[in-house]
């Protein structure tokens, strides 16, 4: 079962748009941007020097991604303890820690609107936040169930407007809890571009 949360001020918006094609015209002019942010599926992982067990150690080991704070390379499945981890797509994710975060600055159309969409599960029992934020735009706060789909996370979807050509998109851990490492595991990170209607006459 799939899970899709969007910011309060873009969900109609965005459901418009979404289910109008854009005509072919429009689509010769520039490549519409679909497609996972690089990196977004997290396969490629740090160097085995760039690992204490499971938690990422330098800021930029992780490849095309940026990371503060208490960070891990997450492999699906089975794990020591009788703990399960699913994972979105693939084998690898990356999971947050207490006020971690991971981000990557992503070139994109000003003044254009785009939805983030990602595989996410909490990993502990208690109540996890998963926050999406851009810079100078309100974040989304997404709270994560419990709930597993065939596809091993729930999906989410955040949509915002880009304010410049460069966008920093960060995902954070703004919880507190009593185990450091328990926090959310992302994965199979994508950005789509949401072309507007033309008008008619």
């Amino acid at each position: 079962m799939a899970t899709v949360l969007f910011s309060s001020f873009l969900v109609f918006f965005s459901l418009f748009i979404i289910n109008t094609a854009p005509s072919s015209a429009a689509t010769s002019k520039a490549k519409i941007l679909d497609e996972l942010l690089p990196n977004g599926d997290f396969e490629k992982g740090p160097q085995p020097s760039q690992l204490n067990k499971t938690v990422i150690i330098g800021k930029y080991s992780l490849p095309k991604w940026e990371i503060n704070g208490l960070v891990q390379y997450i492999s699906g499945g089975p794990q020591y303890g009788g703990f399960y981890y699913p994972v979105a797509r693939g084998v690898h994710a990356a999971r947050l820690g207490n006020e971690a975060n991971i981000s990557q600055t992503v070139k994109l159309k000003r003044n254009s609107y785009y939805t983030l969409s990602f595989g996410a599960t909490r990993t502990c029992a208690q109540d996890e936040v998963l926050r999406v934020s851009v810079p100078g735009q309100v974040s989304g706060e997404l709270p994560l169930q419990t709930l597993y789909s065939t596809d091993g996370a729930d999906t989410y979807a955040w949509a915002f407007r880009a304010k410049s050509k460069l966008v920093k998109v960060t995902f954070h851990n703004p919880g507190i809890q009593e185990d450091p490492a328990c926090g959310p595991l992302i994965d199979h990170v994508a950005i789509k571009e949401l072309i507007p209607p033309l008008a008619t006459t």
